[in-house]
C-alpha cells in the first residue's frame, strides 16, 4: 500500500489538521469561559445549609 497519496491526500491531511486544531482552541475558549461563569456566579454567594430535622 502506497504511504502518498498524491496532492488531494496531502490536502485532505492538512484540512483535517488545520480543523482539529481549530476545534481544540474553540471548545478550549468556550470551555474556559462556562468555567470563569460559574465562578463568578460563586463569587460572594452565601452557602446555604438546610436543616432538614
Amino acid at each position: 500500500m502506497p504511504l502518498s497519496f498524491g496532492i488531494f491526500g496531502k490536502t485532505v491531511a492538512v484540512l483535517i489538521a488545520v480543523a482539529f486544531a481549530l476545534w481544540l482552541i474553540f471548545t478550549y475558549v468556550f470551555a474556559t469561559e462556562e468555567v470563569a461563569d460559574e465562578e463568578a456566579e460563586r463569587v460572594g454567594a452565601i452557602e446555604m445549609i438546610v436543616d432538614t430535622a
